[in-house]
């Protein structure tokens, strides 16, 4: 895994956790309004990057544990996580229970939160391998266009654009044996356990169009009910504030 640090290490600390198939990059429209006032850091999964491969969450996080000790961290004021870095995110601030590093604040953006059966995963493993396939060969005027990709958009392709330009390239280095793990860390959900006072400060956001909602939400809060939920009407998956920024 590698790590990029933005801002003063003195300010208070933001972890950022990207989705699936994505770079730390493709934050930016985030990261760059917050870099005067935090530290920022941004991990770059194993299996983006050359000559490595995605393994587990349970591995990503112990990894950023590994990391953050050695910057002599103590606190950390938000772990951000969206889509499946939100996953990598509920593991991380699972595992930090056990060091002595606090966490005021676990925000979740668009969180699967889900176990679904082999042959659905193999399934979107398969749409995963295609998507990325052809993201290797097309420029992203062409990607934007794809029809899937318009589905996802909702009719709003432009907000798309900061999102598929650095997963165009991220996909040049995303082995299938990556995709497969990645595809099964989206989709094979644990639900870590967490006291009453620990989820008070999870806060799960949705859009009340996107799919993660309507699938997965139900299971969030069985799991979780102490946990706060934060829902946009009319928005998709990771759309709020892609368009906010």
């Amino acid at each position: 895994m590698k790590f990029e640090i933005i801002g003063n290490l003195n300010n208070p600390l933001i972890m950022m956790l990207t989705g699936s198939f994505y770079p730390s990059s493709g934050l930016k429209y985030l990261y760059e309004k917050l870099k005067d006032d935090y530290c920022l850091i941004l991990p770059e999964y194993n299996g983006h990057y050359e000559n490595s491969t995605f393994t587990t969450r349970q591995n990503e996080a112990k990894e950023l544990i590994e990391y953050i000790q050695k910057q002599n961290v103590h606190t950390i004021k938000m772990i951000y996580g969206q889509s499946m870095g939100a996953e990598i995110a509920i593991e991380l601030f699972k595992q930090l229970e056990k060091t002595n590093i606090s966490v005021e604040y676990c925000f979740l953006d668009g969180t699967p939160c889900i176990k679904l059966p082999y042959l659905y995963k193999k399934f979107m493993y398969f749409k995963f391998n295609q998507i990325l396939k052809m993201m290797k060969k097309k420029d992203v005027d062409q990607i934007l266009n794809m029809k899937l990709i318009k589905k996802i958009a909702r009719g709003n392709i432009e907000n798309l654009r900061p999102m598929i330009e650095p997963m165009a390239v991220t996909a040049q280095f995303l082995s299938k044996e990556s995709v497969k793990n990645e595809t099964e860390c989206c989709y094979t959900f644990d639900f870590p356990l967490f006291d009453k006072e620990t989820q008070n400060k999870m806060y799960f956001f949705y859009g009340k169009e996107e799919k993660a909602y309507k699938t997965c939400y139900r299971g969030v809060k069985k799991a979780y009910p102490q946990s706060n939920s934060i829902f946009k009407e009319g928005d998709g998956h990771l759309m709020y504030f892609n368009v906010f920024y």
